[in-house]
């Protein structure tokens, strides 16, 4: 067991050490040793955990697209409402707003917020965001009678077209800035859930 820990603590080190490079310097700037020297282990401890520099890449995207989940959740939360469907539109907002916020972390994931893609590398019966968003769509009218496969994927879709819109919207402003595209955005989703 307390082998099991120093591991996981050395892989989470590994992984927070490559987020705080990649933000700083970006990916293309940082190396396996930049990495493994401020992680403050050898570099062949790396490739114990991950196979090269992509392999962390993705950690590190999982990592952040879960927290960016957890905290458009937790907005969205606050500002409930009995409607199922504005509470998606509220998640959304919530990922949209954290993205204007911090480009950087969308510069990094670019177009890869696909949650429910991911949702596997992350997914355990004690990861709160997930039990909270599957009970809150078992107990919706929208989705409630869907199987959660069926489920996944319009998540899928919908969390994907709000990834890929907040990038070329708010890094490039296009097809126009983000402002002008969220009611789209909030329009569509309320029509896929409402149909």
């Amino acid at each position: 067991m307390r082998i099991e820990l120093k591991k996981q603590k050395k892989k989470a080190a590994l992984v927070q050490a490559a987020y705080e490079l990649f933000m700083k310097q970006g990916v293309g700037d940082t190396v396996v040793s930049d990495i493994t020297e401020r992680a403050g282990v050898a570099k062949g401890t790396f490739y114990l955990y991950f196979r090269g520099k992509d392999d962390i890449v993705d950690a590190v995207i999982v990592v952040l697209c879960r927290h960016i989940l957890e905290k458009a959740y937790t907005s969205m939360h606050e500002a409930r409402t009995e409607d199922f469907t504005e509470n998606a539109v509220l998640l959304a907002d919530g990922v949209l707003g954290y993205f204007q916020s911090d480009k950087a972390a969308l510069e990094l994931i670019q177009r890869n917020f696909r949650w429910p893609v991911i949702k596997e590398k992350f997914h355990t019966d004690t990861d709160s965001v997930w039990k909270s968003i599957m009970e809150d769509i078992r107990q919706s009218d929208e989705l409630g009678g869907k199987d959660e496969a069926e489920v996944l994927k319009i998540l899928y879709c919908l969390v994907a077209m709000c990834g890929t819109v907040a990038y070329s919207s708010i890094i490039r402003s296009e097809p126009e800035p983000i402002e002008k595209m969220k009611p789209v955005i909030f329009e569509i989703i309320r029509k896929s859930l409402r149909n």
